[in-house]
C-alpha cells in the first residue's frame, strides 16, 4: 500500500497557469466524498472517462492511500448521489526532471469559474520536499504550504468555495 507524501503549493493567477499548457492537456475531474474517509473520482481526458475509489487512513505515523479502479461506470453513477461534498476541477499532471509527479488543480465553481488554484508534488515516502518547484509554476507560487498546515488545504475542505476564500497565508 502506498504511503501518500506530498507537498502543496497555492498558486496565483489561475488563467496564466492554465495558459501554460494546451487546453487538450488538461483533464476534468468530478470528485465526491462518501460518508467516512472514502472518495470517488471520475477523470475525463480526451473524451474518455475513468473512475476510481480511494480510501485514505493514517496508520503507524503515515498516511496510507488505497485506490482502485471502478471498472463499471454504473458504480460511480450509483455512488455519486451518496456523496456529501463534491469538487469539480481541471487538472494538468506533469512529471518533472527528477521523476516527481506534479498535479496542478484549478478548482471550479458551479459556473465553471476557477476559485482556487493549487499544485501538489507527489514524492517518495522519505523525501521532505521536492528538490525544486516545477519551473513553469515558480512565478505563480503564492504560498508553499508547510507540513503543519497541510490539513487545511485538503480537497475535501477546498470543495467549499467559501472555505477556500477564507484561507489566510
Amino acid at each position: 500500500m502506498p504511503t501518500e507524501n506530498e507537498r502543496k503549493y497555492v498558486l496565483s493567477d489561475a488563467a496564466a497557469v492554465r495558459a501554460l499548457w494546451a487546453p487538450d492537456d488538461w483533464s476534468e475531474i468530478r470528485q465526491g466524498y462518501l460518508p467516512g474517509d472514502a472518495r470517488i473520482r471520475r477523470l475525463t481526458i480526451g473524451g474518455r472517462a475513468s473512475d476510481s475509489f480511494t480510501y485514505k487512513i493514517a496508520a503507524a505515523g503515515r498516511l496510507i492511500e488505497i485506490e482502485t479502479a471502478l471498472a463499471d461506470p454504473r458504480d460511480f453513477d450509483d455512488l455519486w448521489p451518496l456523496t456529501d461534498r463534491r469538487i469539480h476541477k481541471r487538472r494538468r499532471t506533469v512529471t518533472d526532471r527528477h521523476g516527481l509527479q506534479w498535479d496542478i488543480d484549478l478548482l471550479l465553481d458551479a459556473d465553471g469559474t476557477c476559485y482556487f488554484a493549487m499544485a501538489e508534488c507527489e514524492m517518495p515516502e522519505t523525501m521532505e520536499a521536492p528538490p525544486e518547484v516545477l519551473p513553469a509554476l515558480a512565478p505563480f507560487i503564492a504560498y508553499a504550504v508547510p507540513r503543519d498546515r497541510q490539513g487545511e488545504f485538503l480537497n475535501s475542505r477546498l470543495a467549499d468555495p467559501g472555505y477556500a476564500a477564507a484561507l489566510r497565508f
